[in-house]
């Protein structure tokens, strides 16, 4: 499994501080991507319980979105900054709690259905960890929801920037998966176009692909588009990987650890559309 997994860069990533600063002018150009929002939605949904834990949420926008279709919506982001906007954000919405920190943080709370996490694996450098912790949050049957960035070959001074331990592929993420005990129900790579935009600004060219003309000019013309032929034909390469893993309820020599994220192994953890 080792042999698949993606290499992490530990020591360029960013620090939190400084990674949570980049993050808040990205969140914000990025807020206003409902089409891309919508595409991951659309992906994730079905997937979904009615209690759900959102590990990352960011700013909010997909924690909208999750519920819209769920009874109870936990949203966690590490960064202070991130959860008061987010309880500032839903302050009127019964069905979202807003907590600060990363699973820990929801550490007595019956456990959920379905966790979500969205752009925010690869800010964790022990992923392995972080997969197997993660379980403790679901219920038997619960589902894990991942959308993470794509192919090493995309990793950019921008993901460093962002606090990017890595990027991934799908037989190694599938591995890591296995590995940590789920059974994967769907794994596939989607945004090709995207793909090929970030090894131009990002890699190539070393800007940072998500202005804010930029993101307007993509969602708008380009998502439709993306979203009618990919979910026709799929796609061999994207910008981003989805995938979703089951965690069974009848493997009883399977040794659930305990809750330890948000500590000083987290990194960061937050939600960033199109990273």
């Amino acid at each position: 499994m080792r042999s698949l997994r993606a290499r992490a860069h530990p020591a360029a990533v960013a620090s939190i501080t400084t990674a949570d600063a980049e993050l808040e002018e990205t969140l914000d150009n990025l807020d206003g991507a409902d089409n891309y929002a919508a595409w991951i939605f659309e992906q994730v949904n079905p997937h979904l319980g009615k209690e759900v834990l959102e590990v990352g949420a960011g700013h909010g926008t997909f924690t909208g979105l999750l519920s819209t279709s769920s009874a109870r919506v936990v949203a966690t982001d590490v960064s202070e900054r991130c959860a008061g906007i987010l309880r500032a954000r839903f302050a009127d919405d019964p069905r979202v709690t807003v907590l600060q920190g990363g699973t820990a943080a929801v550490a007595g709370l019956p456990p959920f259905d379905s966790a979500v996490l969205i752009n925010v694996l690869e800010h964790i450098e022990d992923d392995d960890g972080a997969l197997r912790e993660l379980s403790v949050t679901l219920k038997p049957g619960g589902r894990l929801i991942l959308w993470v960035p794509a192919f090493e070959l995309l990793y950019s001074d921008f993901d460093r920037k962002i606090g990017h331990y890595r990027r991934y592929r799908v037989a190694g993420l599938k591995a890591q998966l296995s590995s940590a005990g789920y059974e994967v129900t769907d794994i596939r790579y989607v945004n090709s176009v995207g793909a090929l935009a970030w090894l131009v600004v990002a890699r190539l060219l070393h800007r940072a692909p998500t202005g804010g003309l930029s993101v307007k000019i993509y969602d708008s013309y380009f998502v439709p588009v993306l979203k009618r032929v990919e979910g026709r034909w799929g796609t061999p390469f994207g910008q981003s990987l989805f995938a979703v893993a089951v965690w069974p309820g009848d493997r009883s020599s399977t040794t659930r650890p305990q809750l330890r994220l948000g500590g000083a192994r987290n990194r960061r953890e937050t939600n960033v559309y199109g990273e």
